[in-house]
């Protein structure tokens, strides 16, 4: 079919699906709340009616532009459009996929590096899986980022450890990375980090600890300022940073810039960068200085946005906008270590700096992550608080309302090899499909019903278990997984960030959890763990 041929009847077909929608139009309750004294005589499905088509009829005047200034500029371009007709966009990935994670990379996880003793998603034992930092870094057990840091500085030194890091980013995703990612017709890149990017916005602790580097072209080792003797960090130079969002830009991704770690721990987990340690983000003091941990992320906070509204014209093609705390508090609800209150009340006041600061007026969007395992009570909390922090006007424009979802730990939804799971991985597809749909388009419909507006999942896999051993293989059983979770979040209007792009050091965990090995891209590692 000529290109012509297919984008009319995707428009036609837009049209077509908008018109049934009037019917029901859950989704069109997001329209102008001006308009409503137009319709104050009517009944209120007349109005929702009404008011949905008069939509649908600018919708369509603008699509009818639009398209005719398409097909001149292909009438135009015709070798131009043929050559990009010709190229090969996919690589077999099915559905609309927005974006994918960049993890592991500038916020370590152990399970990435565990080589071939890799056993669980999450670690649940009080030791990581950690086993090596390719190329530097073999044969070294290690529980997070700042273990493995703070480690290494007392055994190899500071020099080495600058190296090991330095040599660990400079290899991990390169150009070739981007330009696949581009080539699977993705948009976006998530990019997460430690604060070890903004260190020097913690100068008010000690001057010489924090300060003494330059943050804009150097790597050095900080330490942790609550386990100041048992965690450290390597700086992330923000000029380096800087570069990669301009890379990103002439490959036509634009980068989510994640804070995915905070100093003591904000979260449960390997990738808290403190682990095995207990989370003291919300609670207590630092021991380097005198400030309350969480008012520290504040600081953080107003070095990154800073920072982001003063980047070159460049960069800022590069950069779609920010999550500012990655799974706040996760695992609270079981281990009580932040109280619900003080969780909202930071994110608030972190969401603060953003309103005020020139981003939203840029066009940057701040993607709020909420996830249920922090509160007691998700909906009855979380989405209140969401309506009441962010106005009608925010959430239509530069607010993105941001939730993870995965099967792995469900008991429910998950795919085992043995007997244990609600599905086995040699079931049929007739019987795979509309399973796992249903489970993904559940999680997405109570989604937009929660918060509705702009949607995105910022984490997902086609990990079918937490125990890898007996997690599915069979790459046509995971692209169909896959299938189904992107025509869910395709139905409710939901972006979707697969988690996560290689792993390529934690061979067992790929299948489920590696975008790049589903998408027959991934090389054997010639740098193994193990020498």
């Amino acid at each position: 079919m000529h290109p012509n041929s297919e984008m009319c009847s995707y428009f036609a077909y837009l049209a077509r699906r908008s018109w049934k929608l009037c019917g029901i139009s859950q989704a069109m309750s997001w329209t102008d709340s001006r308009r409503e004294v137009l319709y104050h005589d009517e009944t209120p499905r007349l109005r929702q009616v009404l008011k949905c088509r008069r939509q649908i009829f600018g919708f369509g005047l603008g699509t009818s532009v639009l398209l005719a200034l398409v097909l001149l500029y292909q009438s135009i371009n015709t070798d131009e459009t043929a050559r990009v007709r010709d190229r090969p966009i996919s690589y077999g990935l099915p559905g609309h996929l927005a974006g994918v994670n960049l993890g592991g990379w500038l916020c370590l996880e152990d399970w990435f590096y565990s080589g071939d003793r890799g056993l669980h998603v999450s670690t649940v034992s009080e030791h990581g899986q950690g086993r090596c930092l390719p190329p530097a870094v073999s044969n070294t057990p290690w529980d997070s980022e700042g273990n493995l840091t703070f480690q290494l500085n007392q055994t190899r030194g500071y020099n080495f450890t600058v190296k090991a890091f330095s040599a660990h980013r400079h290899a991990f995703i390169g150009e070739e990375d981007l330009s696949a990612i581009a080539s699977l017709g993705l948009q976006m890149v998530r990019l997460p980090l430690t604060w070890a990017a903004f260190a020097d916005a913690l100068m008010p602790l000690d001057q010489k600890i924090y300060g003494s580097h330059n943050p804009m072209t150097e790597t050095t080792i900080v330490p942790d300022p609550f386990y100041k003797d048992q965690a450290a960090f390597a700086t992330i130079p923000r000029d380096w940073l800087a570069e990669f969002l301009v890379r990103c830009a002439k490959h036509g991704l634009r980068v989510l810039i994640d804070l995915h770690a905070f100093p003591g721990g904000s979260s449960q987990g390997t990738y808290n960068g403190v682990w095995p340690n207990w989370p003291a983000f919300w609670r207590n003091k630092t021991q380097i200085g005198d400030a309350e941990l969480s008012q520290v992320g504040l600081w953080i906070i107003g070095a990154a946005v800073g920072w982001l509204e003063h980047l070159s014209d460049e960069a800022k093609e590069g950069l779609v906008g920010i999550t500012l705390m990655n799974e706040p508090a996760h695992l609270n609800s079981q281990e009580q270590f932040a109280a619900e209150e003080d969780i909202l009340r930071w994110l608030a006041e972190a969401a603060q700096v953003f309103r005020v600061s020139s981003l939203p007026k840029q066009g940057k969007k701040l993607y709020v992550q909420m996830i249920d395992t922090a509160f007691k009570n998700f909906t009855g909390t979380v989405v209140p608080w969401f309506f009441r922090t962010f106005s009608e006007l925010e959430r239509l424009s530069w607010v993105v309302a941001d939730q993870h979802w995965y099967t792995a730990w469900s008991t429910d939804c998950d795919m085992r090899a043995d007997e244990s799971g609600s599905l086995n991985c040699d079931a049929p597809m007739e019987t795979i499909r509309p399973k796992l749909y249903k489970c993904a388009s559940s999680f997405a419909e109570t989604f937009q019903n929660q918060f509705g507006m702009q949607m995105a999942v910022s984490e997902f896999s086609v990990g079918t278990s937490e125990d890898a051993l007996f997690a599915c293989r069979d790459r046509k059983v995971l692209m169909a997984f896959l299938q189904e979770q992107l025509s869910a979040w395709d139905a409710f209007g939901i972006q979707g960030f697969f988690w996560t792009w290689r792993m390529p050091f934690g061979k067992i965990f790929e299948p489920g959890w590696s975008l790049r090995w589903l998408a027959g891209l991934e090389e054997t590692a010639n740098l193994p763990c193990f020498q």
